[in-house]
């Protein structure tokens, strides 16, 4: 069965093996042919290129049934160690420590954050309403402007480069960036992670101000200001997902 709403994608459900399942197809105008995915925000995915019938999307799922609910398994367990999204549960991540959450209601003017050694501290007006996950995600926004300007500052000096411009961005599939220009973008998400991370991170679009490419050259610059670079970035590659889902 499928159904689409007045806006976004066509959503449908399928049982397999006892279970019912609800799946998104997307239209895809460059999409050469069908493809099936497993997302930690939708689940289940099917892109369907601008001439294929979405009437063909049960029978796929059901050839493909023992890929899919093997890939549904491992997003469950993966889902079941994701921190919650800020504001929702006991304990919020900053630069890598779980941190407990403590909301107080307090005759201010203006909600405010607060990080301490052992606890993150908000306070949000008693006479109107304050979502503590709005609250939080715009602290952290701001904070990460401020660490990233203060370590770009420090390894750029460290690396040689003069960087333009270091801006703060919400994205769901990059960690950094850098343009031609010498704009540095960063993702605010990353001051969840250990600070030795966020710092690879930094050092590894500073090299990009000297080598555009990720050749040889590069990595070799990499590893002399990021000796232990290959496990902050398998740490992202593991962990990384899990920062992005809140």
């Amino acid at each position: 069965m499928e159904q689409r709403s007045q806006q976004g994608p066509l959503k449908g459900f399928i049982t397999l093996s006892g279970q019912r399942l609800i799946y998104t197809i997307r239209r895809n105008n460059r999409a050469r042919r069908i493809w099936i995915k497993v997302e930690d925000r939708e689940g289940l995915v099917l892109v369907f290129p601008k001439w294929a019938k979405t009437s063909q999307a049960p029978d796929l799922i059901r050839k493909h049934r023992d890929w899919i609910l093997g890939r549904l398994g491992q997003r469950a367990a993966h889902l079941a160690s994701a921190p919650p999204p800020l504001g929702e549960g006991r304990t919020v991540s900053y630069r890598g420590r779980a941190l407990p959450l403590r909301v107080r209601n307090c005759a201010c003017v203006n909600p405010s954050v607060e990080i301490h050694r052992d606890s993150v501290v908000v306070r949000v007006p008693r006479d109107r309403e304050a979502p503590v996950g709005e609250v939080l995600t715009a602290f952290y926004r701001e904070r990460a402007k401020e660490v990233f300007t203060r370590r770009v500052q420090a390894l750029a000096e460290a690396l040689g480069v003069k960087p333009k411009r270091v801006s703060v961005r919400d994205q769901k599939t990059r960690w950094g960036a850098c343009t031609g220009r010498g704009t540095l973008t960063f993702n605010w998400r990353l001051l969840l992670a250990p600070p030795a991370v966020l710092d690879y991170v930094v050092v590894h679009e500073l090299c990009h101000l000297r080598h555009a490419n990720h050749g040889r050259r590069f990595w070799d610059l990499v590893a002399c200001h990021s000796p232990n670079f290959e496990a902050h970035r398998d740490w992202l590659r593991t962990y990384g997902r899990l920062l992005t889902l809140g």
